[in-house]
């Protein structure tokens, strides 16, 4: 007797490709629930706080709400331009963005609370976007500036890893923009030049993975699996790098699009009529003995590095196009340790205060000019 007949294959072809697309289906609501993968390319905006509302951020650090605008950014709700004050923009990255502090304790909100305090009121907006770098800065400054209209851009510019983040060699992160100079131009880059990390950037531009939030999950995903196993076999994080007195390829390139990105954001606020102005913002190590001492222990080849060197390029690689203040002096006299989560490495409330203290006469100066 023989036993019941087997479904034809097309069935069972069928029954499979429904159980993918269930199994496929439920992980992208499941990335979309819990807010990973960010946003999409297109939008220049990244991170885990995108959509307008208010959000819990909890780590063993801090406990705080996070507000997030109409506009996608961790700031307070953006206005028609203010009639009694001129109106700064500030621009960068997680340290702009300050999602680790209570609202109205970030730079942002200290620094207009400190240009009052100085006799020069200004209304104070912060763009900031994680892991971004400058390319993703101009973008947006064409975005915003026709709408805003800020008499001043600040841009704020983390010396440890944004030159790193303008390198798509360098960088892990696929789901923003890059942009390389060629023959006195900038001009997005070519996959194949890239090499791997370049054509995971074309695939994660393509509008079929950025309409996934599982796929853009997973891409970042891999990229910081890359970016460990990078540091893992030279022995330092990759960002480090940048004090590296060596300067390995393609970091001379890197820096050479970073300072043509800085004066293409020059020229956009010129004309839009406003004016530049860069922040040089140091992480812990650049101005805390302990940190250095907790990286060198961690990772024994960052003895070698010249905490000094970046930002001495920055500053004079910005300065041609823009007038320049370096955080880190200001920051390492008022006590570096406690102006850094140990952990997380953003600044805490106080860091953010002591930042807005140090910058508010330069902001004002820019303002006046």
């Amino acid at each position: 007797m023989s036993g019941p007949r087997p479904a034809p294959l097309s069935r069972r072809l069928a029954l499979a490709a429904l159980s993918l697309l269930l199994c496929l289906s439920a992980l992208e609501l499941g990335a979309r629930a819990l807010g990973l993968g960010g946003g999409p390319r297109a939008d220049l905006r990244r991170g885990a706080f995108l959509q307008p509302g208010a959000f819990p951020n909890r780590s063993a650090e801090y406990d705080v709400v996070v507000q997030v605008n109409a506009d996608g950014f961790v700031d307070r709700p953006w206005g028609p331009p203010p009639t009694d004050r001129p109106r700064v923009l500030l621009l960068g990255d997680s340290f702009v963005q300050a999602a680790q502090v209570p609202p109205g304790r970030g730079l942002g909100p200290q620094l207009e609370a400190a240009l009052a305090a100085a006799g020069q009121p200004a209304e104070v907006l912060s763009a900031g976007v994680p892991g971004a770098g400058t390319a993703t800065a101009l973008g947006l400054a064409e975005d915003l500036l026709p709408r805003l209209q800020p008499r001043v851009v600040v841009l704020g510019f983390l010396v440890a890893n944004d030159v790193f983040n303008n390198d798509p060699r360098l960088d892990t992160k696929a789901d923003k923009p890059y942009l390389r100079l060629v023959n006195g131009r900038l001009v997005p880059w070519d996959a194949q030049e890239a090499g791997l990390q370049g054509a995971l950037a074309a695939l994660a531009r393509s509008p079929l993975w950025q309409a996934s939030a599982a796929t853009r999950a997973l891409g970042r995903a891999l990229g910081g699996a890359a970016e460990a196993r990078a540091a893992a076999a030279g022995g330092l994080p990759a960002p480090l790098a940048v004090h590296d007195p060596a300067r390995p390829a393609p970091w001379p390139e890197a820096w050479a699009t970073t300072e043509a990105l800085i004066a293409a954001l020059a020229r956009l606020c010129a004309e839009q009529n406003s004016k530049l102005g860069v922040l040089l913002l140091p992480d812990a190590p650049m101005v805390d003995a302990g940190a250095r001492a907790a990286l060198t222990a961690a990772h024994p080849a960052a003895a070698g590095l010249d905490w000094a060197q970046a930002r001495a390029e920055a500053t004079t690689r910005a300065g041609r196009h823009a007038p320049v203040l370096d955080l880190a002096p200001a920051l390492e006299a008022a006590g570096g340790a406690r102006l850094y989560f140990p952990i997380d490495g953003h600044w805490t409330a106080a860091g953010h205060a002591a930042a807005a203290q140090a910058a508010a006469p330069a902001v004002a100066s820019w303002l006046g000019r």
